[in-house]
């Protein structure tokens, strides 16, 4: 029988491969074992932050802060359970309660990366506190002095003060929106973000780089803010190697992919495009380390359940080959478009392989 670490093993190796449903059961499996312990029960909350399930996310937030404040846990796992609840609170709608959680968490542990742009993200949705103006004083009466009223003077036609001719009130000019237009694409190794505003000065560009998401803010001439906030990204990013460049109609931004080749199917939210191989059969001009890929292929573990069943065989022949072999089997699958499957890396290591489509049917480009 499996323990508590071996199901959240596999249970984050799960999430890591966006089969959240299974990363869900398995981090059950766990926490019915361990009930007491935080960190399943956090994981298992982010993991329905991607199902978009925010009650229980919350549900297990708050059972984790529970147990941390019973046990006396660290500072830090305090931290992250304080940052959980106000991430789900946020997700459905309770800014004030979430932002309460937030700054908590940041008393806790300053230095968690993603804090900033929840805070930010948060603050500006939390409801302004108007505090109503004081009651004028009321007016008592006093008794009358005997000294005498000193005579007012009489206004007449003579001495008023003349209209200004013309004289309007000034009304205050709300400045308009304005509208920005952003787009991205991909290589294997990078996501290009282009934020088209112009004459961009450089000291007015504030942007961070976290794991999963990016957030931007430019202040424009006329003294508003642009913000972009893509929380979360598709996929993780290696923020060390991101960066942006000013250009004179545009600001470009460079995200480094954390896993290369993995060709996103979307910018921010869930990716539809879950397989790791996504990328295999679309055509490059560049040359690819059939090495590197080999040992990216060696991290996917996938069950033989239903159509997936066929591959069992293949996936214990390539387990098992030597460097060459897998070298051989992944370069004629990918430049065969999936037709061809050879372990002889002295016939295919030279040349690229055909595609050679079942008897009956004719390879055609996309698109034909």
């Amino acid at each position: 029988m499996s323990s508590g670490p071996e199901f959240y093993s596999k249970a984050s190796e799960a999430f890591f491969d966006d089969d959240y449903e299974e990363a869900i059961d398995l981090f059950s499996k766990a926490i019915s074992l361990e009930p007491t312990n935080a960190e399943y029960l956090l994981k298992r909350g982010v993991t329905y932050q991607k199902t978009k399930e925010f009650e229980k996310a919350l549900a297990d937030a708050k059972q984790a802060l529970s147990v941390v404040q019973d046990t006396k846990g660290s500072n830090n796992l305090l931290a992250k359970a304080h940052l959980q609840n106000g991430i789900a609170l946020h997700q459905l709608g309770h800014y004030t309660e979430a932002q309460k959680h937030f700054e908590t968490s940041k008393e806790l542990n300053p230095n968690e990366r993603t804090l900033v742009t929840w805070l930010k993200k948060n603050s500006d949705k939390v409801p302004a506190v108007i505090t109503p103006p004081a009651a004028p004083p009321v007016a008592t009466a006093t008794p009358p002095t005997a000294a005498a009223p000193a005579p007012a003077s009489k206004l007449t036609a003579a001495n008023l003060p003349e209209p200004i001719a013309g004289a309007t009130v000034p009304v205050p000019v709300t400045p308009q929106a304005v509208r920005v237009r952003h787009e991205w694409f991909q290589s294997d190794k990078f996501v290009t973000v282009e934020v088209f505003i112009k004459n961009i000065k450089a000291g007015t560009v504030n942007l961070e780089f976290h794991d999963n998401s990016i957030s931007l803010t430019i202040r424009l001439p006329s003294g508003s803010d642009y913000n972009l906030e893509l929380d979360p990204l598709a996929h993780e990013i290696d923020p060390s190697q991101s960066s942006y460049k000013i250009l004179s109609t545009k600001l470009e931004i460079k995200l480094k992919k954390s896993l290369e080749g993995i060709m996103w199917g979307t910018l921010e939210g869930e990716d539809p495009n879950t397989s790791a191989m996504a990328v295999a059969s679309q055509p490059t001009k560049k040359g690819k380390d059939w090495g590197k890929l080999a040992k990216e292929i060696e991290k996917e573990q996938e069950k033989p359940e239903g159509e997936k069943a066929l591959n069992a065989m293949f996936q214990q022949i390539y387990s098992n080959a030597d460097d060459d072999t897998k070298r051989a089997m992944m370069k004629s699958f990918v430049e065969s478009n999936g037709t061809c499957l050879s372990t002889n890396w002295s016939e295919v290591g030279a040349k690229a392989v055909e595609t050679k489509p079942p008897e009956g049917m004719i390879a055609k480009k996309y698109g034909e």
